[in-house]
């Protein structure tokens, strides 16, 4: 109980980590869970919004990102959930019970965490009288600690908040801050300056973001107008009547003036919009691009300066090559370039934090990843193209969920196939080939997500074994050695132990406090 009531912390990093080479980047589940406990908010709506992760996604203990987010005060992230829940979720997912009947908000008000509280009950609009499988209400739980202000705010929601430092810590807590604070004595004015130091360059930066939209020109269209003024994160233009050339057209040139925008959604109507501007390389804060359903011929280099880009998306336009800039913009994670007429992606080749590749309907003949650095991919798509043969180290992509390469000329399937994982992969597209094994065309026939397993499983002992050791675009060596240990790696999770312990400790904590 002693536990439970200190609330929860960190996952403490052991020193010697800090000597160790660079870690990997560990999957999309881990970065969430992470992202989460650390309120690194962008990595959190990215894995939201792109990664695959749902809000009911659970940790190894069987907890939601909004139970460890509420039991644990991480109130920034909780306000990230809570928003992404509004835009697609329901209601319902903020009040997803434990198995003991203990929704997010008993969570939140037994460790005292009055911020979060306050965010489910007025922004989330949970139900404050839920009772959990002991009949006890989200109040009761909040009295079982005496935690008093969070008593008064379940009281009377709509009452005045007034702000304090910090909650009263304990006589013990108290003591320990004063010893641990001699201690640092000799330490604050170096800490003290760098921190003065950091809120000043940040200062420096907004200002000079402020003056930069002031300088752009007079906005044509509101939305662009909207932006300036609020400095609003998103722009989303869909179906836009394009600007006459005498005004700059056919994008309001105010646009390449939001620098402080992190995603853009730039569709023309008409497909009026046939090139991109050099100027986009201004938006260096873009995490997010979109400029599908437009009549793009090729890409401006100038696109290089995105350095934080992560999102690219280009789809349905006529783009007939790839700018080599792409090729240093190793951070890129999502990719669609489809229905295009593209018949090479070299500039992508060396890419490996992809997380989805989509390329459907080009004119590509290969596909030169190199397969065995791509370990957070999980969707590949790139039907209608002219793809001869599966492509070697296919097998090594162990977070495969998604797979299609439908309608290509691919007349054999490797038994390098066979090596991806049951549980992850969910769908496989293989129709519209020339296959040569009149079982896998039963197989794919039939196109039900039940057959994958049963696909796999015949690959793994039929499958054609001309390529068996290639292992990867180059070939054998320690690339086919490694894709054999990859079925059987273990996804690595961050330590959860601590939040863990403390909802596993809720039910016998409460049964004590009675």
């Amino acid at each position: 109980l002693e536990e439970l009531a200190t609330a929860p912390h960190l996952p403490r990093y052991h020193l010697e980590r800090d000597c160790m080479p660079p870690r990997k980047k560990p999957p999309v589940r881990t970065q969430y869970f992470g992202s989460l406990k650390e309120q690194k908010l962008d990595t959190l709506r990215w894995c939201l919004k792109h990664g695959g992760i749902s809000v009911r996604t659970e940790d190894d203990s069987g907890h939601t990102g909004i139970q460890l987010a509420s039991a644990g005060g991480f109130a920034q992230a909780l306000e990230v959930l809570i928003e992404h829940i509004a835009k697609v979720g329901e209601r319902a997912d903020l009040e997803e019970p434990d198995e003991e009947g203990r929704t997010p908000l008993m969570m939140a008000a037994y460790n005292g965490k009055l911020e979060c509280v306050r965010l489910l009950v007025l922004k989330g609009k949970v139900t404050m009288d839920s009772k959990c499988d002991k009949g006890k209400i989200a109040r009761d739980y909040a009295m079982l600690r005496k935690h008093e202000k969070v008593v008064a705010f379940l009281d009377n929601p709509t009452a005045p908040v007034v702000e304090d430092e910090e909650e009263e810590d304990d006589v013990e807590e108290r003591q320990k801050a004063r010893v641990f604070k001699a201690s640092q004595k000799l330490a604050t004015v170096p800490q003290t300056n760098k921190q003065e130091e950091v809120h000043k360059a940040r200062v420096e930066a907004a200002e000079a973001l402020q003056a930069q939209l002031a300088a752009a020109p007079d906005p044509v269209w509101p939305e662009v107008d909207m932006v300036l003024k609020e400095t609003r994160r998103e722009l989303s233009l869909r179906n836009k009547p394009a600007l006459p050339s005498g005004k700059g057209g056919p994008v309001d040139p105010a646009v390449w003036n939001c620098v402080c925008l992190n995603e853009l959604r730039l569709e023309i109507a008409e497909r009026a919009l046939t090139v991109l501007p050099i100027h986009v390389g201004q938006l260096r804060d873009l995490t997010t691009l979109i400029i599908s359903n437009n009549a793009l011929s090729s890409l401006p280099s100038e696109i290089v300066s995105l350095s934080k880009l992560r999102n690219l998306e280009a789809a349905s336009n006529q783009l007939s090559e790839l700018p080599a800039a792409l090729a240093s913009m190793t951070q890129l994670q999502v990719i669609d370039v489809s229905t295009n007429n593209l018949k090479d992606i070299n500039p992508l080749a060396n890419l490996t934090e992809l997380v989805a590749f989509k390329a459907n309907g080009n004119a590509l003949c290969e596909l030169p990843f190199q397969w065995d650095q791509l370990e957070h991919m999980v969707t590949l798509a790139v039907s209608h193209n002219q793809l001869v043969m599966m492509p070697p180290g296919i097998g090594l992509l162990q977070q495969l969920v998604t797979l299609d390469l439908s309608f290509n000329q691919i007349e054999q399937v490797p038994i390098d196939l066979g090596k991806l994982s049951n549980k992850k992969l969910q769908s496989v597209g293989l129709q519209g080939n020339p296959l040569a094994d009149p079982r896998i065309r039963r197989f794919v026939e039939q196109d039900e997500p039940s057959l994958v397993k049963d696909l796999l499983n015949h690959v793994r002992k039929n499958g054609y074994r001309g390529h068996e050791e290639d292992g990867s675009r180059k070939g054998g060596g320690k690339k086919g050695k490694k894709g054999k240990k990859a079925a059987k790696e273990v996804e690595e999770e961050e330590p959860e132990s601590s939040i863990a312990e403390l909802l596993a400790a809720m039910n016998q904590g409460s049964d004590d406090d009675e």
